[in-house]
């Protein structure tokens, strides 16, 4: 009896662990995020020949569904960062341009701001990681906007 006990608490002990990389969990993420990013952050958003050095005009028109530049044409947000529509994804630019550090940021014109009430482009797009359950799987690439230093988030789940 004991024997049996022992075999049976073995296996009650390791099996879901066994079976645990066959669960779902935001491993398959992982690479797509980082492509999205680097392709955002290297050749989307700005030029091939300047890496990290984002255009003001092709980042407008990414977050702007209204604004049709660079290729971008107002398509949901998986179409323009090439991912399938049932992912969800956020891309998100933050900065440090005024008072607080980090901020959302917006375009207001010609220039760069914090996200407030009424300003322009807000640069942020894409659904709220906030209700997916704690599991997502970001990446962050430090980039040039408009003469400033800006940190490019994307988010899935």
């Amino acid at each position: 009896m004991s024997v049996f006990l022992l075999a049976l608490t073995f296996a009650m002990a390791f099996v879901p662990g066994m079976l645990e990389p066959f669960s779902d969990s935001g491993q398959s993420e992982t690479p797509a995020v980082n492509r999205v990013a680097d392709d955002l952050t290297q050749r989307s958003l700005g030029n091939a020949s300047a890496p990290y050095v984002l255009d003001g005009e092709c980042t407008r028109a990414f977050f702007d569904e209204s604004f049709t530049a660079c290729g971008f044409d107002g398509d949901p947000i998986q179409e323009r960062v090439g991912v399938v529509d049932r992912t969800p994804v956020n891309v998100t630019i933050r900065g440090d341009v005024g008072s607080s550090k980090d901020a959302i940021l917006c375009w207001d014109g010609s220039s760069l701001v914090e996200q407030s009430a009424g300003c322009g482009t807000v640069l942020t797009d894409g659904s709220n990681p906030a209700g997916s359950g704690g599991k997502t799987v970001s990446a962050q690439r430090v980039a040039l906007l408009d003469g400033r230093d800006v940190t490019v988030e994307v988010v899935m789940w």
